[in-house]
């Protein structure tokens, strides 16, 4: 009984607690000109040219989220540390440095998909739904027989 309360209470915490744990979404990503580098981010920080960054319009600043470019299939990890983009048709922005990695420089826009990247926290709970070891070890508790017993005669 103690179990399967620990169980349920588990999975109300992992599918209402933190929302979109592992969402997913597809669009088109853009890249931050050069003329945004140095200048202050919506979370306070300094915008890098050459950090692995990126601005979304929902996801909580400091998400981590993994960017495929669906033509060729490169993928990058960045974090959320800006807010946008400002254009209806577009679901990110990726820094420079992204944009070079992801090969989508040149063209200033690329397809993506954005997967969320589990953070420290969500893989506990994952371990605690899913254990390595879904049961308990019993073998040291079986009698041992004195003599072996042959099944064949």
């Amino acid at each position: 009984m103690f179990f399967r309360l620990v169980h349920i209470l588990g999975l109300l915490v992992a599918f209402t607690g933190m929302g979109e744990v592992w969402g997913q979404e597809e669009g088109l990503a853009s890249y931050y000109h050069n003329r945004f580098h140095g200048r202050k981010a919506a979370s306070g920080r300094i915008h890098d040219a050459n950090e692995l960054v990126a601005a979304h319009r929902t996801y909580p600043f400091g998400t981590f989220l993994r960017v495929t470019n669906l033509s060729n299939m490169k993928r990058v990890i960045v974090s959320v540390t800006d807010r946008g983009p400002y254009r209806k048709d577009r679901i990110i922005d990726v820094s420079a440095c992204v944009a070079e990695l992801l090969d989508f420089k040149k063209k200033g826009l690329a397809r993506v998909r954005i997967e969320v990247v589990p953070s420290q926290i969500d893989l506990c709970f994952l371990a605690l739904l899913y254990p390595e070891k879904p049961f308990l070890e019993v073998d040291h508790l079986r009698v041992k027989l004195p003599c072996k017993i042959d099944a064949k005669k």
